[in-house]
């Protein structure tokens, strides 16, 4: 019973965490020059071009690699190409937090190759959290977050007390040490390739995408775009003598919002819908801050709230976009690098929009109903773009020896079939096989299944009597019996077919 020797299971390892820490502090530090620029509103412009210059780099970074994962593990996510980009990505960052000092093409070229840098560490920490069960995950990604801001923070108190020289090591060596850690803990995740959909099995082949994934792209595209409409207009509204207060509001901001991921991950139950729990929640933080926009909200309040549930709303796509890597068995890099790449050319695009509307002066009537018309446009997207169906079937396993996520509705249709007779019949199967491994492994790690239990519950899903279970794994009949109980008890099952429903059930 193989399953593709990325699948690893189990929870985010601590090194892969810290790596994920220093690289949300690095990322927060890029988009903050503020905080070494003068005085007057320098500060802002300088921020909002190296984000417009960083992310742009980085979507199409992200894009363009989703289109060839292979190439990019075997030759850009590995120890060696890693190391020697955090070394130049280092030495961009003091000159990205020193823009003023230097001409505005360097500027721009040092942003951009931040951002290209971003988007390399960014899908190898996807690869990492892409292989660990959903609890995990958010919890490792809530850690993550909040030791991102406490470090960004106390870089933050070092700059601002002039300790200039310290500040400079330390942002010096952020993007060095996450390579050091992440790479560290195994060099295997870049290198291994899906064998369920395979991926990397032709250098240079090219797998056509599903029409659902290319709608999930488009639809993070347009509410990342319509979020940061108002990121791109209300910084120029805020004084320049607040802005650095209002840098540390949303830092704590940031850091509730850590608090509350790990909580709320950790309450739940191991089999929660965590994916359309992100879905919602996208959707939400998108709704609250246009409303609050419509409803003319304070422009500093207004800039923090944008802020914070910008971060909300990035760390909820990159859940949803691991999860579906998780569950599907499709590869982290097309799956976060498609989504997350179209998400951020969206926010880099509302960015520009948000603040082109501030240079033309629009009157307040028409911003309003620009602002009614964005929230107009975000829910006409979740209802006719991207639903909740449309996520239930990215997150369904990839049928073996197909190129694509497409087909799962055969699948679905072959299984429900079987279901009539009372369990999934093997000859009706065909490649459908490794999906349900996939499936059943899955369920055995968000339910703490042995790995012989994990063996049983595919025969029986398979419809095999305990009998026939026991001659196929060459044990003792009352063997499979205590294992079925187990299994019936850990799942909270009482029928075979609840049993089914249970196992289908991972797909949503």
């Amino acid at each position: 019973m193989n399953l593709d020797t990325s699948f690893r299971g189990g929870r985010v390892p601590s090194l892969g965490i810290a790596g994920a820490a220093l690289w949300i502090a690095w990322i927060t530090l890029i988009y903050s020059t503020d905080l070494s620029l003068g005085e007057g509103g320098a500060s802002q412009q300088s921020t909002a071009s190296a984000f417009l210059y960083s992310t742009s780099a980085l979507g199409v970074t992200l894009m363009i690699l989703s289109f060839a994962p292979s190439w990019a593990r075997r030759h850009l996510l590995a120890r060696r190409p890693l190391t020697l980009s955090s070394c130049i990505a280092a030495a961009m960052t003091l000159v990205v937090l020193n823009g003023s000092a230097v001409p505005l093409p360097v500027f721009a070229v040092c942003a951009a190759l931040t951002g290209c840098m971003t988007a390399l560490l960014g899908l190898r920490l996807a690869i990492v959290f892409s292989e660990v069960e959903s609890r995990g995950m958010l919890m490792g990604m809530g850690a993550a977050l909040l030791l991102g801001v406490l470090i960004y923070a106390f870089a933050t108190m070092l700059l601002l007390c002039g300790l200039m020289a310290v500040a400079a090591m330390i942002l010096v060596l952020l993007v060095p040490l996450a390579v050091f850690f992440l790479t560290l803990e195994s060099d295997d995740a870049s290198s291994a390739f899906n064998e369920e959909t395979g991926e990397g099995e032709t250098e240079g082949s090219f797998r056509p995408l599903s029409a659902t994934l290319v709608r999930l792209a488009v639809f993070a595209a347009m509410s990342l775009f319509l979020l940061s409409l108002t990121r791109g207009y209300y910084p120029y509204l805020i004084e320049p003598s607040a802005f650095t207060v209002s840098r540390c509001v949303v830092a704590l901001g940031l850091v509730l919002v850590a608090v509350a991921v790990m909580v709320a991950a950790w309450v739940s139950p191991r089999d929660a819908a965590f994916g359309e729990l992100c879905y919602w929640l996208l959707i939400a933080s998108v709704l609250v801050v246009l409303v609050l926009a419509l409803l003319k909200v304070n422009a500093t309040v207004m800039g923090d709230v944008s802020s914070v549930l910008f971060g909300l709303t990035c760390i909820c796509l990159w859940a949803l976009l691991c999860r579906m890597s998780f569950k599907s068995g499709a590869d982290a890099v097309r799956v976060v690098g498609l989504g997350f790449g179209a998400a951020c050319l969206g926010s880099t695009a509302g960015v520009g929009v948000g603040s082109l509307i501030y240079e033309m002066g629009m009157p307040e009537g028409l911003l309003s109903f620009v602002m009614a018309a964005a929230i107009i446009l975000c829910v006409a997207g979740s209802l006719f773009l991207l639903r909740r169906d449309d996520i239930v079937r990215l997150m369904a396993p990839v049928k073996a020896q197909e190129p694509t996520t497409a087909g799962v509705g055969a699948e679905s249709s072959r299984a429900t079939d079987a279901e009539s007779a009372g369990a999934l019949d093997a000859s009706a199967l065909d490649g459908y096989q490794a999906s349900l491994q996939r499936l059943c492994a899955i369920l055995g790690i968000d339910f703490g299944l042995s790995a012989r239990e994990v063996d049983v519950l595919e025969l029986l899903v398979l419809g095999k009597d305990a009998k026939a279970i026991a001659n196929e794994l060459f044990i003792s009949f009352n063997t499979v019996r205590s294992h079925i109980r187990r299994i019936y008890g850990k799942l909270d099952v009482h029928s075979r077919q609840e049993l089914l429903d249970k196992v289908r059930g991972q797909a949503e």
